[in-house]
């Protein structure tokens, strides 16, 4: 069931409006950048000063992602080396085979190392653009 509509509330009068070409460019860019569905939701709450919240998409942030995505997928990588070579461990009773598993994880955390000396900076890059204040 629908609400009944206070009879205050209610949005009986209709406004015609005419703007100029600079004015409905300005309108409709921060309608496509928000989330109103028409002109009329976004020129209501323009007229009730009401907050008009605006998304914007930053692009070079697409780059940012793209490394961060890598850097995750190597990680992820890695840690299965780890976990088969544990196993491994686990399973074997052969000293000499227990010792160069050993070695493979150690190289497997140099590796996990080495993509941290990657992730860090830019995580640092992040926090002071994004985090400002």
């Amino acid at each position: 069931m629908r609400k009944k509509v206070k009879e205050q509330e209610a949005l009986k009068h209709d406004i015609k409006l005419r703007v100029n070409q600079q004015h409905y460019d300005r309108l409709y860019n921060l309608l496509s950048q928000s989330r109103y569905k028409n002109m009329s939701e976004l020129l209501r709450d323009i007229v009730c000063e009401r907050q008009i919240i605006t998304y914007t998409c930053d692009e070079s942030l697409g780059v940012v992602m793209e490394e961060l995505v890598r850097i995750r997928k190597e990680l992820n990588a890695i840690g299965l080396n780890v976990n088969q070579a544990v196993k491994q461990i686990h399973k074997t009773l052969d000293k000499s085979k227990t010792l160069l598993l050993g070695i493979e994880i150690s190289d497997q955390i140099r590796l996990v190392e080495q993509q941290n000396n990657k992730l860090f900076p830019i995580i640092s890059q992040l926090a002071k653009k994004w985090l400002q204040g």
